[in-house]
């Protein structure tokens, strides 16, 4: 019985990730036909959070700024290629390629990147993006429509034994201070986890973490969201480094003994005029 019981709710959880990549689908779909303002004020959440550099209250932001005229010079398009989701179904991500179009005159060559997304279920019902932050690719890292592949589902024992989420980041930033970089990604990373970091690829195993040219020292927590399963949460906040500063999102994950892992780590630098100021 109790093997039944946890395949229907594994069902359960399966069904509602695919909700939440068929809402990716959706946004992806409303952007590409009405543009980029008005797709977005649709599918963020009130309090959802973009990067402009700095972070802001991207639904908010666009609501101000008037409804574009004419023809519009630029489409960008994504799918979703990846995601998971809390044992609750009330928070998850995806991420996935994105196709940047030039529709001018005289358009130039595509651009590529990676999207990622953090999206909450609302009380009634829907799901919006909570917080958002994509990165540039050299290259296109998949087709636009590539098949969606869930996160290997995790049987966990109890919950998490770290304490309060709001946490994590500092003692990551402790950990780097008395270790290094390296070594503590090394250890907080979960087997399947995601680096995304601007002009690279994606980094899916630790063997590809040495192709990292910079490294974090500290991170500065900001804000953050845990589902009620209290089994997957995301933080994000600003990152210091050897040579630049920036914003980061993460998503950290309990694993199957409860333990917080790092499962994606999101990062992009602030422009090197801001860095100085």
């Amino acid at each position: 019985m109790a093997v039944f019981v946890g395949e229907i709710y594994s069902q359960k959880v399966d069904r509602a990730l695919e909700e939440l990549a068929a809402a990716e689908r959706a946004f992806a779909a409303e952007t590409v036909k009405v543009g980029f303002r008005d797709g977005f004020i649709k599918y963020f959440a009130d309090d959802g959070i973009g990067f402009g550099p700095e972070p802001q209250r991207t639904k908010e932001v666009l609501q101000k700024r008037p409804a574009p005229t004419g023809p519009r010079t630029l489409m960008f398009n994504w799918q979703p290629m990846f995601g998971d989701i809390s044992q609750a179904g009330d928070l998850g991500y995806t991420t996935g390629p994105v196709l940047y179009t030039d529709l001018s005159a005289n358009p130039r060559p595509p651009r590529h990147g990676m999207y990622f997304s953090v999206w909450q279920k609302q009380p009634d019902g829907t799901w919006k993006v909570a917080i958002d932050m994509g990165v540039d690719t050299p290259q296109e890292v998949a087709p636009i429509d590539t098949a969606f592949v869930s996160a290997r589902p995790v049987v966990r024992g109890k919950s998490s034994n770290v304490g309060d989420f709001r946490s994590l980041d500092s003692m990551f930033s402790e950990s780097i201070s008395k270790t290094s970089a390296p070594k503590s990604y090394g250890s907080l990373l979960y087997d399947e986890f995601r680096v995304h970091r601007k002009g690279m690829m994606p980094i899916t195993d630790k063997a590809s973490l040495g192709k990292l040219t910079s490294w974090p020292t500290r991170f500065e927590f900001i804000d953050g969201k845990i589902a009620s399963s209290k089994d997957l949460a995301f933080t994000y906040g600003k990152y210091t480094a050897t040579d630049e500063t920036g914003y980061y999102v993460h998503v950290w994950r309990t694993d199957k003994s409860g333990t917080w892992r790092l499962v994606v780590d999101v990062q992009n630098p602030l422009p090197k005029s801001k860095d100085s100021q």
